[in-house]
């Protein structure tokens, strides 16, 4: 591993180190991350404590990263208080995202800062390589704006997107327009199947929110959703998706097996203390049995306010619902915490469904994940889901449930109930079982 500078390293050479990465991960065909990480109000801190304790900071939050780093990883600092580490030789994103919760959670521990301790935290963005750029210059740019979606989101990392709305402006009009989005209908569920992948019988389906913005069109959920949360409409969106999702559910058909609606549910309102009364209330409303609904928490936001949320949750799931963890391998996942969360079912994470055919690693973690949680009697979704090669493998290491594009889109509640009449149960348990 490259030594880790202390002093701001000198940009050319850096740069240099760098587009050797690039070239030969080029060659190899291979996958690479760079991560940006600033440590917060580091300027106050020298101002505060001094610039002794400022370079005792920078030399202890140094040896956090170099703790936390492979043999194989980068390290250097780019600014004041901005370090690059990249990751060679990366599997897929999700990979990125593993790394960036446990760089980030090493700084749980405080800081000494002049004769006391402080907890320290940063922001990170994260840019891969060839995904979102191939020369390196424009992929620090595009980890540079991850980085400033990092600083204005709630969460401390960002992986770069590209997304039509990045200014700072555009995010305070949606704020704005959030205000009376509800009361103008302008959102809408889209639902998408969940397949039990032993019997090919239907599980359920996700309600999945869209926001039909008159002068923008269609936002997506990953930009409007953190907005909402920041500005706090994330309360009446809830209420609404729970209330709306349930009053759809109600029209759909009988099946073989009564199926469930699952609904995501931001870490933001497992404060709110009317939260169970408000959802209690609203299967009692629409007369759905309280197992038949489903909630999905990230695993990584989850993480971010544990125990408030492990009780929250737990409070939830005494009501008979059915609790499920999204993203799930992204985040902390460790045997510490795993043994007592109050969950159902556990969801893996996209990035691993995508490419266990073509990489052994991730197959082995997708095996691994739906062994531990069978341990523990949990039910596992995969999502992500793009080919029947993928469904049978996944059959093969024992997840019960499939959720992707190969088994249908999200659709809206009339093409959803039109799907629902049409489904052949026995022919996707035909092809799962095909070899």
């Amino acid at each position: 591993m490259t030594d880790i500078p202390v002093y701001v390293a000198d940009r050319k050479s850096l740069f240099n180190d760098l587009e050797h990465f690039i070239t030969a991960h080029q060659v190899a065909g291979k996958k690479l991350a760079i991560l940006l990480i600033n440590i917060n109000h580091f300027r106050q801190i020298n101002v505060v404590y001094g610039y002794e304790s400022g370079d005792r900071l920078l030399q202890e939050f140094v040896s956090r990263l170099r703790g936390l780093a492979r043999q194989q990883d980068y390290i250097a600092r780019m600014g004041n208080s901005e370090f690059i580490l990249v990751l060679p030789e990366i599997l897929n994103q999700g990979h990125a995202t593993l790394a960036a919760h446990k760089l980030l959670s090493s700084l749980n521990e405080p800081f000494e800062l002049g004769k006391s301790k402080h907890k320290v935290t940063a922001d990170m963005g994260i840019a891969l390589f060839p995904d979102h750029a191939t020369h390196i210059v424009e992929l620090i740019q595009k980890a540079e704006m991850a980085l400033m979606d990092a600083r204005r989101g709630i969460k401390s990392h960002a992986i770069y997107a590209d997304k039509p709305i990045q200014d700072e402006f555009s995010i305070w009009d949606i704020e704005v327009e959030l205000e009376n989005a509800l009361d103008r209908d302008e959102f809408e569920l889209f639902f998408q199947p969940q397949v039990y992948l032993d019997t090919g019988e239907l599980y359920g389906a996700e309600a999945l929110i869209r926001w039909n913005n008159p002068a923008r069109g269609y936002i997506r959920p990953h930009i409007f959703i953190p907005v909402s949360e920041k500005s706090g409409h994330i309360h009446r969106i809830t209420s609404w998706t729970i209330n709306t999702a349930l009053r759809l559910f109600s029209h759909w058909p009988e099946t073989k097996t009564p199926l469930k609606v699952a609904v995501n549910l931001s870490t933001r309102v497992l404060s709110d203390p009317d939260l169970v009364d408000s959802i209690g209330g609203a299967l009692s409303i629409w007369g759905t049995k309280h197992e038949q609904l489903t909630l999905e928490v990230t695993e990584s936001a989850l993480m971010e306010e544990m125990t408030s949320s492990f009780l929250a949750l737990d409070d939830l799931k005494t009501l008979g619902l059915n609790i499920s963890i999204d993203d799930f391998g992204t985040g902390y996942s460790s045997m510490a915490y795993f043994k007592n969360i109050p969950a159902s079912e556990l969801k893996i994470d996209q990035s691993f469904v995508c490419y266990m055919l073509e990489n052994t690693m991730d197959q082995h973690i997708v095996k691994t994940i739906v062994k531990m949680a069978h341990g523990f009697e949990l039910k596992v979704i995969a999502e992500g889901i793009e080919n029947l090669e993928t469904l049978q493998a996944l059959k093969t290491l024992g997840c019960d449930i499939g959720q992707g594009y190969y088994l249908a889109k999200p659709m809206p509640q009339d093409e959803f109930i039109q799907w629902l009449k049409n489904y052949d149960a026995s022919a996707v348990r035909k092809a799962i079982t095909a070899v």
